[in-house]
């Protein structure tokens, strides 16, 4: 008897063990959607969409065709590799019809961006600076980045001040 009733409780033990883990599972699950959700770039405004808006990730990002610009600017030491899509690329993606891009960061920056900057200069949505990810919390997910030493026009603060960083919406106007 003493045999039966040491196997039952080890069965109650086990199954509560195994109630928590994938209590605990679900939890980290949940919040990994939730984290990729922020990590979304939401395109909204003018645009062509049943549902409002159009997200991509950075997956989405990196299996469009990949552009490097390697460029010097004020926030990185040096030459920097910078690997992300053509802001008119993606535009075109979704059918974009304005003149303006009202674009806002995770800390609620926001800057206005003329959609001409797009069609006129190789300006990209970058997801990857020298070969990593953005980093979390401080570049991420993404940064709108201009050509800047390919044009000595670029290389002034009016583009300097356009190029957010942490970006997460655009919305055409």
């Amino acid at each position: 008897m003493a045999k039966s009733y040491a196997l039952k409780s080890e069965t109650v033990i086990y199954r509560i063990t195994l109630s928590w883990a994938m209590l605990f599972l679900l939890i980290m699950i949940g919040a990994s959607v939730a984290a990729a959700e922020e990590t979304k770039l939401a395109i909204t405004g003018n645009i062509k969409s049943e549902h409002g808006a159009i997200y991509f990730s950075p997956g989405d990002m990196a299996a469009s065709k990949p552009v490097v610009i390697v460029t010097s600017s004020p926030w990185t030491t040096g030459k920097t590799r910078f690997r992300g899509v053509f802001l008119r690329d993606i535009l075109d993606k979704v059918e974009a019809d304005g003149t303006i891009l009202k674009a806002m960061a995770k800390d609620g920056y926001t800057v206005e961006i003329p959609i001409s900057d797009a069609m006129d200069y190789d300006v990209i949505i970058a997801y990857k600076m020298d070969g990593e990810w953005l980093e979390e919390d401080v570049y991420a997910p993404f940064w709108i980045i201009y050509p800047y030493d390919m044009d000595e026009e670029l290389a002034q603060e009016k583009y300097y001040g356009r190029s957010i960083w942490q970006l997460t919406q655009l919305v055409v106007e």
